[in-house]
């Protein structure tokens, strides 16, 4: 029985590795959709959504199986209420990662692409696919301190959201003609600047593993 439970609660990091890396993909996906602006790629995220959710809904309902069939006590049952949690945020990583298609979908053709901010979108995808990769290898280490570095990281995300802001906000004063197009930047910059706060929330779930202790890490 003690083997089973093992595979089981084995299987679960498995499923949550997986749904991280699905939605790692979805975040590639939707900033290369915008900055190159592809809609074929950007209507990909849709269907890739719908399998996120379903993987998450599996994740919720085996774990609390695994609760009410093995009552786990102490760290294994940390574990599984970090990883329904952990799940939950990954799942929002992808929401996020269809509004990025959205505003990629609703763009007009015409639209002409402002360097500056397209660079600062990449920047912020460049720092915050490799915060979800290594946040899901820290949750499969349990490596709290790992979790912790990780989270650090979150504050570059957050000062080019500020950039982005500051950037879009003076172009669309100086020109009431690209008010649209600087309102997608910052909807966009907003919407990584939120995966990168869900990231931290699995880090600090990471902590909680561990130590038993509930941290703000951000």
């Amino acid at each position: 029985m003690r083997t089973q439970y093992t595979q089981e609660l084995e299987s679960l990091h498995t499923k949550l590795a997986e749904l991280g890396n699905a939605a790692n993909e979805s975040v590639h996906k939707a900033i290369k959709a915008y900055t190159e602006f592809d809609k074929e790629l950007a209507h990909e995220l849709f269907s890739d959504d719908l399998r996120i959710n379903a993987s998450t809904v599996d994740i919720e309902r085996d774990a609390y199986r695994l609760i009410v069939l093995q009552q786990p006590v102490s760290e294994d049952l940390r574990l599984i209420f970090a990883i329904i949690h952990a799940s939950l945020d990954i799942e929002r990583i992808a929401d996020h990662a269809v509004s990025i298609a959205r505003a990629v979908i609703r763009r007009e053709t015409e639209a002409v692409d402002v360097e500056v901010l397209s660079n600062k979108i990449k920047r912020m995808g460049e720092i915050i696919q490799p915060m979800l990769t290594d946040t899901i290898a820290a949750f499969a280490e349990k490596d709290a301190e790992a979790a912790r570095e990780i989270a650090e990281r979150d504050e570059l995300v957050d000062e080019l959201l500020r950039d982005v802001f500051i950037e879009s906000q003076q172009r669309m004063v100086n020109n009431s003609e690209v008010v649209e197009q600087g309102v997608s930047y910052i909807n966009v910059a907003q919407s990584l600047e939120r995966i990168g706060d869900y990231v931290t929330n699995i880090c600090e779930r990471i902590v909680y593993i561990v130590t038993g202790d509930i941290v703000e890490l951000n």
